[in-house]
Parts: C-alpha cells; structure tokens; sequence
C-alpha cells in the first residue's frame, strides 16, 4: 500500500478514536431533550460532529480486507484467520475481563453505589451471557460484534460488488437510505438491516475491488469546502431535531455520515501541520477504543457522586473525561507494551 496513504489511515483511525471517546463522553440523560447550552453543545459535537467516527472505522475495515485482494482459497482462509486473531480472540477476552473486574468492583461498598442500576452478582446465566457476549457491557463492542459478521459476509460484498462494479457504491448508498426514509412513513423494521455497519464496509470494500485511488487528486478545495459546510448544517440540523418528535434523526445522521466521511478524509489532506506527520500514539488507537469504557463511565459516575448536578458541572465533565480518559489509556498501554508485550499483543489482536 501506497505509505502516505497508510500512514494516513493510521492517523485517521486515531483521530477517529478520539471521537468515539469523545461520543461516549455524553452524559445529558434524561435531560438531552430540555434545552439549554449544555445540551446543544452535548448534542451538537456527541451527536453531530463525531458520528462519523464508528462509520469510518467500517469503511477502513471494509478497505482493508479488500485491499489487493485475489478470491483464493488460501486467501480466504488467511483474512478469515487473521480476523479471527485481530477480532474474535480480543472480543472475547475484553468482553469477559471487564465482567470480572466490575463484579469485583461491585464486592465493594462504594463500587455497589457507583453501579446500583446494575449488580452483576443478582443476573442470573441467560443474563450473565447476554451481558457478556451479545450485549457487552462495554458497549463500544458492539462495533467488533457487528464488524465480525461483515466479515463472515465478506464472500456475499465481493460477488454483489464484483457483479456490479463502480456501479456497487452509489446502489449502497441508496440502500442505505431505505430505511431512514421509510421512517417518514412510518419504517420498514427489515430495511434496518442495511445501516451503516454494512453499508460502509461495503462501500470501504467496493472503493478497495474497483481500485479507486484514495487519494482523489481531482477533488479541488472548494469540493472540499462544500463537504465541510453540508456537514455542519447537517450536524446543526440533527441537534435540532433532537428538540422535535418528527421521525428524521436517523435520516439526517445518514446526511452527516455522508458528507462528514468524505470531508474528514479530504480536508486531511489540505492540514500540512499533520498531514505528514507519524503519530507515535497511533499505535495504542486499538487499546484506547477497547478500554475507554467502562473506565470513562466509572470516572462520569465518580464525578457526579462529587459534584453537583448542573449543566456546568455536565459540561466540564464532557470536556475533561476524554482527556483524562486518552491519557490514563495511553499510560496503560505503554506499560503493558513495554513489559507485558506478549498479553498487550493478545489483547489488541496483534496490533
């Protein structure tokens, strides 16, 4: 793969994760839909600006499966192998330890009260599995449970992609649509199916079959400009419609996802400060997305315990909890890469 274009995707997918952090972040609850400047700003960057991250993470997956790939059957066998490392193995592990150190948590007086809405100790086996594996209670998860059945779907995106060539990415995008606007009438259950965490990788995997260059050397900066302003109105019109009961949220999340995507990946270009530039942090990206949560929820809670409850208080704590969260991952990270390389390399799939 072309080194800029790697590099980049490194850089990006670190970026990204700080989005998701960012995302989880929130913690308006009940009061997401009284209006204040507290929930806009809440709803305007949790709910708007970063959208886009666990979509483009689906793209890149989606890419890089693809990416050179000949339909053997020794390279299916590989990707399907190597996934199992990268994903399976990881998922399983995380899913698993982080029930464990929260029921020991939970042993605890004050580790009780912090999670009174949910004592693992009272589940009992059908809860305790679904809690763990299918529901986990690190909930970013879901985004690995849902990427692992895009893979074991990889041979159906490159017979559909392969049959209809170029013309594969704007018919999944159409699809995609389907069903934020059969909202409008009512929704069709079924059409939900085709959201983002198939539609994305299927456009990441026909952009990687068709060989489209990533580099879009034709896109000018005014393309680029046009991108960057309908996704903010779009991210302005979804906060807005936070505030209605009218059926279009996930119609204008489909819009900021659309327009974010490719102006995140485009504008990157375009910022010559970083651009070029090797993040060495990029390479702990994986383990902060898979130990952000539950520690950032349990550091929100804390919080609270302490503080008022306040739209001040519920703003400071959005903007400092990715800080402290990024930065205590980061530290873990080192550590265990330094000395506890080969777990470290288990725990994050060889990444």
């Amino acid at each position: 793969m072309d080194k800029y274009i790697s590099n980049k995707i490194k850089n990006v997918s670190l970026f990204m994760t700080f989005f998701v952090v960012l995302l989880h972040s929130n913690n308006l609850e009940s009061a997401q839909s009284v209006v204040s400047i507290n929930s806009i700003v809440q709803n305007f960057i949790g709910q708007g600006i970063v959208r886009i991250a666990v979509p483009v993470f689906f793209l890149i997956s989606g890419y890089l499966f693809f990416y050179n790939f000949t339909p053997t059957m020794e390279k299916w066998k590989y990707k399907f192998k190597s996934r199992f490392h990268s994903l399976f193995i990881p998922y399983v592990i995380w899913c698993t330890g982080w029930l464990v150190i929260l029921y020991l948590v939970e042993l605890v007086p004050a580790g009780r009260a912090i999670f009174a809405d949910r004592i693992i100790a009272n589940y009992n086996l059908q809860e305790l599995f679904l809690n763990t594996y299918v529901h986990p209670l690190p909930y970013q998860f879901w985004y690995i449970s849902s990427l692992m059945l895009d893979v074991i779907l990889t041979p159906v995106f490159y017979y559909i992609i392969k049959s209809l060539g170029k013309k594969s990415l704007p018919i999944f995008v159409v699809i995609w649509f389907l069903y934020p606007i059969s909202e409008m009438f009512g929704g069709i259950w079924i059409l939900k199916i085709f959201n983002y965490p198939f539609m994305l990788f299927g456009i990441g995997a026909a952009l990687a079959i068709n060989k489209v260059d990533l580099r879009f050397k034709n896109i000018e900066n005014k393309h680029v400009t046009v991108l960057g302003i309908i996704y903010i109105l779009a991210c302005l019109a979804r906060t807005a419609l936070m505030y209605t009961k009218l059926p279009l949220l996930d119609l204008a999340e489909n819009v900021v996802i659309l327009f974010g995507v490719p102006f995140m990946w485009l504008v990157y270009d375009k910022m010559s400060s970083i651009k070029n530039k090797k993040f060495s942090i990029a390479k702990y990206g994986i383990f902060i997305y898979f130990f952000h949560i539950p520690f950032q929820s349990i550091l929100k809670k804390m919080w609270f315990k302490v503080m008022p409850l306040s739209d001040i208080s519920s703003l400071i704590i959005f903007f400092v909890a990715p800080v402290i969260t990024i930065t205590v991952c980061v530290l873990v990270a080192m550590f265990l890469r330094r000395f506890m390389n080969r777990f470290y390399m288990v725990l994050t799939g060889g990444r």
